[in-house]
């Protein structure tokens, strides 16, 4: 017991984070407008977090989610309803697109983090994975912001990926929260196709 605690302990902004992202997903899963201002509070301690452990690009998008969480808050906000924006699906096309984007946005970043290691102008511990896991979060994060439903399906697939990377870099408090966020994903897919039928 003393282990854990000295562990929170050691790691408190992690901690924090994981609490205020897994309020974040259990609100947003209930459409509750409230999640947006937890999602800041968890971008916030997130940030430090992953300045600690080396992981600028994850860094980075904490701003990219504060920004997400002010766009989501404000296009779920009509008459102080989330609900009012209805859930919609994406097509074919639209997936390979996205797929198409991501795929590329993460070599182009890979090669650009290996360049800025070897000139030591940043330093990043696993350019590819930090590059991987910063953009196809985002890709998912802008979908929710609209309610497309196979939002969840993107979080599903790069939380997986993000919870194994997570616990080999022993991050564990994140590795955790992924592997929380498999579930609350696969939960807010199911809630969500309910109401789209």
């Amino acid at each position: 017991m003393i282990e854990i605690y000295n562990y929170i302990m050691q790691n408190t902004y992690e901690f924090l984070g994981v609490v205020f992202s897994i309020i974040y997903v259990s609100l947003s899963i209930k459409q509750n407008i409230l999640c947006w201002p937890a999602l800041i509070a968890a971008a916030a301690f997130n940030m430090y977090a992953y300045y600690l452990i080396n992981l600028p690009l994850q860094m980075i998008m904490q701003f990219f989610f504060i920004g997400t969480a002010l766009y989501g808050w404000y296009n779920w906000k009509a008459s102080g309803n989330s609900i009012t924006l209805k859930i919609t699906r994406l097509t074919q096309q639209k997936h390979f697109k996205l797929i198409s984007i991501g795929i590329l946005a993460t070599i182009v970043i890979t090669i650009i983090l290996n360049q800025l290691n070897e000139r030591e102008l940043m330093t990043t511990s696993h350019p590819f994975s930090d590059g991987l896991i910063f953009v196809f979060n985002i890709i998912p994060m802008y979908m929710i912001g609209k309610k497309i439903i196979e939002s969840w399906i993107y979080f599903i697939l790069i939380d997986i990926y993000s919870g194994i990377f997570f616990y080999i870099t022993e991050a564990y408090f994140f590795s955790f929260l992924f592997f929380c966020y498999i579930a609350f994903a696969t939960y807010g897919y199911i809630a969500w196709k309910k109401e789209i039928k």
